[in-house]
């Protein structure tokens, strides 16, 4: 089990050292804390200066340039908090001249095609006014007839921009512009210094960033502070003493027992109870450790029940390699991640998920070889690597496929089953994962040969050298056996009443529970039947690389820009099927595991281990 084994610790010391215990506990960083005083722990502690440094952070963490000179310490007279004002003054100063640059753009693109003018005083005007129209230039003979007096400014994609003169808003089929007040000059004047302006402050900004270093150290320095207090406000007192209690890992105990007798506690070190439930810490090799972030993303394991993690990164792969299934597409993905290689090397975790990437892009390369797909098509010196069934891609052969999706699903769901029987091994629930075994199982081996004409009876028969008559019965038999007998230990061990000194009515309600467990046979079906979208997507994903082959193929033949367009067809195209195909993968290889698989072998969750320690360093 990559579960890790528990023990609960519970410490009781005098109240005067409570504070020192806690801050020597949260150095160790091996505890998950447990609440002995009822105080609400899910509301995290928050308050409005810890929030303010880090939008700070946040706000300089996103500046394109950074201040390679990072400081020891603050200039005289600031600090932390200073340091966070003086951010957020300059975002706040740059987010008024952004906005007021947009509005100054704005004004600029209205005034432009009217190009220089002033806008004149009525009283220099008697009262005439400018009214500004842009109208089709087929209209222009309407407005001649309105007898107004108006001057033509310019004609621009058939559109005329005219200027009328009236005291009133001249009686005409179209709506005014409605103009800046000012001239163009000053518009594009005041733009200009805004935008100066606009550059001084994010050269601020990236000056600020000297200070990020030292931020970062404050608020990882106020969040153990407020860790500290929480822990603190977690234990149990009395005038003299104080009790503090954590689940730890077993291999943690000898330092935990030796940081007693240095702080002069006493210790008490206990198994949990069968009424207890402890935390859940998942510890997995490097390998197949980037798959944990995938089963906790949905459900985090019981700690008495057991880690998916192995079959999570195995089927998540094989099931992203069908979705996608394309060599070229695997070998772009393959380039992507030597490129970023370096990156996914700063910690664990990205090591972890690294590792992960690797097996899906293998993976997916290794099935589109298979496939013989690359961009949607086989080159001429690869296709005695492809897998095919009667003369054509297996990928394409609709029943082939289908078969081999649904016997990936009904796989998948009976070793959720066969996980499930070993969990409760002992019980006799533990029987009723074993009919689900053998249900599924022989449903779907049943389904593969229920006629003579079957795709599958006729190419199993033919590779054991049998006819399909011959062959087609004894495994259709074997289905239905298995089946029967399933569905008996479903219907049979459903039930957790007794059956030592069961009364009649004990009997009947057995029989209730018995048919209520087999209304899962619809379910076992219809989760079965999803593990067709790997067939479908893939298919889908093929046959889009092969449409856009063609419509470059044909774009080709256009004279002149012929090339450039099959070339554009070409990388937008299978750009877009690519991005599909991570979607696809992703959101479906995980609905697949999360839901489908899930369903069957975890059944309850659990609440994941939080380790109280440090994070200023």
């Amino acid at each position: 089990m990559a579960i890790v084994p528990l023990q609960k610790v519970t410490f009781y010391g005098s109240l005067s050292d409570r504070d020192a215990v806690v801050g020597g506990l949260q150095q160790l960083g091996c505890l998950h804390l447990v609440n002995l005083s009822g105080q609400d722990a899910a509301k995290p502690l928050e308050h409005a200066e810890r929030t303010l440094v880090d939008e700070a952070i946040r706000y300089l963490e996103a500046c394109p340039v950074q201040n390679s000179n990072q400081r020891n310490q603050y200039s005289e007279g600031l600090d932390c908090l200073g340091a966070a004002n003086l951010a957020l003054s300059n975002q706040k100063r740059r987010d008024e001249l952004s906005d007021r640059q947009d509005k100054l753009g704005e004004e600029i693109e209205a005034l432009t095609p009217w190009g220089e003018f002033r806008w004149p005083d009525l009283s220099e005007t008697k009262g005439v006014r400018l009214w500004f129209y842009v109208i089709p230039e087929r209209e222009l003979a309407t407005l001649e007839k309105s007898g107004l007096p108006w001057q033509l400014i310019r004609i621009e994609s058939q559109q005329a921009h005219v200027v009328v003169l009236s005291t009133d808003q001249p009686k005409l089929p179209w709506p005014p512009k409605s103009l800046p007040r000012r001239s163009l000059s000053e518009v594009q004047t005041e733009s200009n210094s805004v935008g100066e302006e606009l550059e001084k402050v994010q050269w601020e900004r990236a000056e600020l960033t000297r200070w990020l270093t030292l931020m970062r150290r404050d608020l990882n320095e106020t969040d153990d502070l407020l860790s500290r207090l929480s822990a603190a406000g977690w234990t149990l007192t009395d005038p003299q003493l104080f009790v503090l209690q954590g689940w730890a890992p077993k291999k943690t105990i000898p330092a935990i027992q030796d940081f007693a007798r240095k702080k002069r506690l006493a210790l008490m070190v206990q198994d949990p109870q069968p009424d207890e439930l402890p935390p859940t810490l998942l510890k997995n090799p490097s390998l197949v450790a980037g798959a944990e972030g995938a089963v906790t993303f949905y459900i985090t394991p019981p700690y008495r029940s057991w880690d998916p993690t192995w079959i999570m990164f195995l089927s998540f792969t094989i099931f992203f390699a069908m979705i996608v299934s394309d060599a070229a597409y695997g070998a772009i993905f393959l380039a992507g991640l030597l490129f970023g290689w370096r990156y996914l090397s700063g910690s664990p975790e990205s090591r972890s998920l690294r590792n992960l990437m690797t097996a899906m892009i293998l993976a997916t390369i290794g099935y589109g070889v298979l496939a013989g797909s690359y961009f949607g098509a086989t080159p001429a010196g690869l296709e005695w690597m492809q897998l095919k069934v009667e003369g054509q891609p297996f990928v394409n052969h609709k029943d082939a496929m289908m078969m081999l999706s649904l016997g990936i699903g009904a796989v998948h769901l009976a070793l959720a089953n066969v996980v499930t029987a070993w969990q409760q091994r002992g019980s006799n629930t533990s029987w009723v994962a074993i009919g689900w075994v053998l249900g599924i199982l022989g449903g779907y081996f049943w389904g593969l040969f229920s006629e003579e004409t079957n795709k599958a009876t006729i190419w199993l028969a033919a590779s054991w050298g049998q006819s399909p008559a011959a062959f087609q019965p004894q495994f259709k038999w074997i289905g239905q056996v298995a089946v029967v007998v399933g569905l008996s230990l479903v219907f049979l061990f459903s039930s957790s009443r007794p059956l030592v000194g069961a009364k009649p009515l004990d009997w009947v309600w057995r029989i209730v529970d018995g048919l209520l467990g087999l209304t899962k046979v619809s379910q076992a079906f219809g989760d079965i039947l999803s593990y067709l979208r790997l067939f479908a997507l893939g298919f889908a994903s093929a046959q889009l690389a092969v449409t856009f082959n063609d419509m470059a193929s044909s774009m080709q033949q256009i004279p002149g820009v012929g090339m450039l367009l099959a070339l554009l067809v070409l990388i937008l195209g299978h750009g877009v099927n690519i991005v599909l195909g991570i979607m696809g993968g992703v959101v479906h290889g995980l609905r697949l595991n999360c839901i489908e698989f899930f369903n069957w072998s975890l059944t309850e969750e659990g609440h994941p281990f939080r380790a109280f320690r440090k994070k200023a360093i």
